[in-house]
């Protein structure tokens, strides 16, 4: 069962012992999934999907199996950037096992295996008819949730079906439900326990808010009765509330259907007709808080104007409250369609000793959302018309205004808002089909320690990506949001080739070969070859050293290819204003740029190199222990070009320090777009108004560990039957580098929140059985996470601390319990109770991000932990079938 390769299998048995609510749980509990990643807390690109980060790389660099087969990617690009898969869609009535495999694999699967393979297995064969229907939700609040799942199948003499139909629902869990996410005053600093800024009137002169005096009780039902008078230090008085943030959701509102056929029909002794057909539709909302308004957001006058009636520079900031806004503003709706199906032959030719198995296979995804979102002019004219009043004309560059502070502090109605905003709607898909050819012969020919076995496969096909995006989002039209989209389509071949070799009676080889070909239609064309050596020496029957030398290629991502733009904002210094107007440096420090990603069609493969080197003892069937040492290096890793490095060299070459003739100066200049001269004003002369990038292979990581682990199953005689398990990883080293040329960059030294990667992660379980009743205790803890502060600081001694006077440090670990409890009513019907996060243990909290850094609630790693607590399920399940 062991090959030179670790190989980690998590059986059906596994996912119901252990109490996982999804695959994607399941996945991301395993300790090779040691990197953060986005999901259901964050409100950001792909709020909606879920993803693993195996060995703390990208999600991107992991490629994700159905029945050997791939997925469509997500049309959604994860962090608004590279394609992935999304593993929401994946029913867990229909798996029978997966299988992990890590490091480079691509010389056998292709590209994106650098981090390493996830297969997903389905049930092949059902006997009857099994119904499974669990109920449950959170003990402190939100969640309530359903999954009902029919399964079945049947075996006649030439004919084998399997079904399976699956249907989950689940409410949402807001922040405000929980008693550590829930307001402002949960902040770990206290100067900041103050509450959101829902109206201010901000001095641009003094610094200082416009005391609202007692115009906050006019509004003071708003966020469930919480908008009052708060004070912040430094800057006054001001309308606000605390709970503001707690109106977004931590877990979406989900609803799933899910459809399963598998069928195979015997010709013949030797050949079958085979056919897997998988279908879903998933719709999934997520609030991510309140919408807000200032003027002329991002513009050139940046947000300011002046006051006639006071003769001062000001600025507003309106947030509005879920009572002030319709539901279809509040919730972004997502409805995602996915299949996968596969239609084959397979059997054996003739008495040559070869087996071959040929089939089509097609996979797709469809996402269809809709957000009602305010549109910049309407709204403008809206708040114009209510406060504002008519423009008297321009002081300055300033637009000059007369407001009405009183009619400011009035709540809006569904309807107002409804009438100035506008529904995005987009539709994006993504689908990829294959024609594959394998044919194996075990007995390929004989050498003195054994048979020489071979595999083959020939493959061709297509992949298909749309993500395309409201011009109007494009245009700027909506307010303060942006998006990615783009269109490509790309074709593959790939030959691949497998031996085993036994060397010597204790030595046997095992060698594959691949070469992949990709051809991106109005773009590049690349291709790679691959290869992997592995050694598995076994002295004794129980004992197996083994070791593997691989390499691997993640084929130019397409949405860094084809991408249209992806417009995003970014906390920069403009170092010419700087230069230029030394004196007001303060005031181009930290501006939010806006930049957009463009696409790069010359982009080129990443490849990686890897080694490992094992240990397997298996003395009995119900004792084994094994270790394994692990060593990714990537090479030419697709990174965005730094803004910050743009700005830089832009001013250098300004400034004559670096010829502006060169190369390097005209692509600088070129990507960053300033407005007009203004000689009257130079702070409103020459600012930033836009900053291109795009995606170049440049970067290197490198990431090494250990994994190990074991399993212990005995017989207790009256107390019962147990069994042990433990699993182990420790990443030894995770670094990265911008470029060849730049300093690496240690990951764990790092306070980078969506890079956040756990040193080391442990799992252990604790199985009992005797009689009617069956017992699992399952265990993880994580390990320790750089705290925020080491962000600004690479040095730990180094003296930085934040505003609360945290300096780097760690977080602690973390431990979380699942257990089940099973009882056999009868000889084909089960009872069982589920909980998970049996302590309710919350997320580690960090002291030093504490929201002066911009981020409100929850004050918490999110890409690294999650903050929905303590989950209960009873749970039924009947065997109608027959047989075995």
């Amino acid at each position: 069962m062991e090959t030179a390769s670790p190989v980690v299998t998590i059986t059906s048995e596994d996912i119901q012992r252990q109490g996982f609510r999804n695959v994607s749980d399941v996945l991301r509990a395993q300790p090779l999934s040691t990197g953060a990643v986005q999901d259901n807390q964050f409100a950001g690109f792909t709020a909606t999907a879920t993803t693993i980060s195996l060995l703390g790389l990208s999600p991107s660099f992991t490629l994700i199996l159905l029945d050997g087969r791939p997925l469509a990617d997500y049309p959604l690009l994860y962090n608004g950037q590279s394609n992935f898969t999304d593993l929401t869609s994946i029913p867990t009535a229909m798996v029978d096992r997966i299988d992990i495999l890590p490091g480079n694999q691509s010389s056998i699967y292709g590209s994106a295996a650098i981090a390493g393979v996830v297969n997903i297995i389905l049930k092949k064969r059902i006997d009857g008819i099994q119904l499974n229907a669990r109920v449950g939700g959170y003990s402190d609040g939100g969640g309530d949730n359903e999954r009902l799942q029919l399964t079945g199948g049947k075996q006649w003499d030439q004919l084998g079906i399997t079904w399976g139909l699956q249907y989950s629902h689940q409410d949402p869990i807001y922040m405000h439900e929980r008693d550590y996410t829930d307001t402002t005053d949960d902040n770990p600093n206290p100067d900041l326990r103050y509450g959101s800024r829902t109206f201010i009137i901000l001095n641009g002169i003094t610094g200082l808010y416009d005391d609202p005096g007692d115009r906050c009780d006019d509004v003071a039902h708003l966020f469930g009765g919480t908008t009052f008078k708060d004070f912040r230090p430094g800057r006054g008085d001001f309308c606000g509330s605390r709970a503001q943030p707690g109106y977004a959701t931590l877990l979406n509102e989900e609803k799933g259907l899910s459809g399963y056929f598998n069928g195979s029909f015997a010709l013949n002794a030797t050949t079958d007709l085979y056919a897997t057909v998988l279908v879903g539709r998933n719709k999934a909302k997520n609030d991510s808080g309140s919408r807000f308004w200032v003027p002329d957001y991002n513009g050139s006058h940046q947000n300011y104007v002046w006051n006639d009636t006071e003769q001062t520079l000001e600025t507003y900031q309106r947030i509005f409250a879920p009572e002030e806004m319709p539901e279809e503003a509040r919730f972004y709706e997502a409805d995602s369609d996915s299949y996968s199906a596969a239609f084959g032959i397979k059997g054996a030719l003739g008495e040559s000793g070869w087996d071959y198995d040929a089939y089509y296979s097609r996979s797709g995804y469809e996402v269809t959302s809709d957000q009602l979102w305010p549109l910049v002019e309407p709204m403008e004219e809206f708040f114009r018309s209510q406060f504002m009043g008519p423009q008297l004309g321009t002081y300055y560059g300033y637009p000059v205004y007369a407001p009405d502070k009183d009619a400011m502090y009035q709540a809006l109605t569904p309807e107002q808002f409804r009438a100035f905003s506008g529904n995005i709607h987009n539709v994006s898909r993504t689908w990829t089909q294959n024609l594959n050819v394998q044919v194996v012969n075990s007995n390929l020919f004989e050498l003195p320690a054994g048979d020489v076995g071979m595999a083959a496969v020939l493959q061709a096909g297509n992949q298909f990506w749309d993500n395309p995006i409201d011009p109007r989002v494009q245009g700027g039209d909506f307010f303060g949001i942006n998006g990615t989209s783009g269109r490509g389509k790309r074709e593959s071949q790939a030959l691949g080739l497998e031996f085993t070799v036994p060397l010597f009676q204790m030595l046997t080889a095992d060698v594959a070969l691949r070469y992949d070909r990709y051809r991106n239609v109005d773009a590049g064309s690349d291709s790679a070859p691959t290869y992997k050596v592995g050694l598995e020496f076994r002295p004794t029957d129980t004992l197996l050293l083994r070791g593997n030398v691989a390499t691997a290629f993640r084929a130019p991502d397409m949405g860094y290819i084809f991408t249209g733009g992806n417009g995003f904002f970014s906390n920069e210094t403009d170092f010419y204003k700087c230069e230029v107007d030394p004196d007001n440096c303060t005031l181009y420090t930290g501006i939010s740029a806006e930049a957009n990603q463009v696409g790069n069609p010359d982009l080129k493969s990443i490849t990686a190199d890897s080694y490992g080197l094992g240990i397997v003892w298996a003395p009995s069937p119900d004792f084994d222990l094994h270790a394994d040492y692990y060593n990714v290096g990537i090479d030419d890793e697709v990174v965005p070009q730094s803004t910050t490095q743009t700005l830089f060299d832009e001013n250098e070459c300004r400034q004559g320090r670096l010829d502006i003739n060169s190369a390097r100066c005209q692509d600088a200049l070129a990507r960053v777009v300033r407005t007009a001269v203004n000689p009257g004003n130079p702070q409103l002369s020459e600012n930033v108004d836009l900053i291109i990038v795009k995606g170049i292979n440049i970067a290197e990581e490198n990431v090494s560990g250990i994994t190990a682990g074991g399993n212990w199953r005995f017989d207790a005689g009256r107390a019962g039957h147990f069994n042990l398990g433990l699993e182990y990883n420790l990443t030894l080293e995770h670094e990265t580098r911008s470029s060849p040329d730049s300093p690496a960059l240690d990951l764990f030294s790092s306070g980078q929140l969506l890079s956040a990667e756990f040193k080391s992660i442990v799992t252990g379980d604790v199985g009992w059985e005797l009689g009617r009743w069956s017992a699992n205790v399952h265990g993880v803890r994580y390990g320790s996470l750089p705290n925020y502060a080491r962000q600004f600081t690479s040095d730990p001694a180094d003296p930085y601390v934040t505003s609360n006077g945290v300096g780097p440090g760690t977080i602690r670990p973390w431990m979380l319990y699942n257990l089940s409890v099973d009882y056999d009513l009868t000889d084909n019907s089960t009872l069982s109770l589920i909980v998970n996060n049996v302590r309710n243990s919350r997320p580690p909290k960090d002291p030093s991000y504490d929201g002066s850094q911009g981020f409100a609630p929850p004050y918490y790693n999110i890409f690294a932990y999650n903050g929905y607590g303590r989950s209960l399920w009873l749970e039924y399940r009947i065997d109608f079938g027959a047989g075995d």
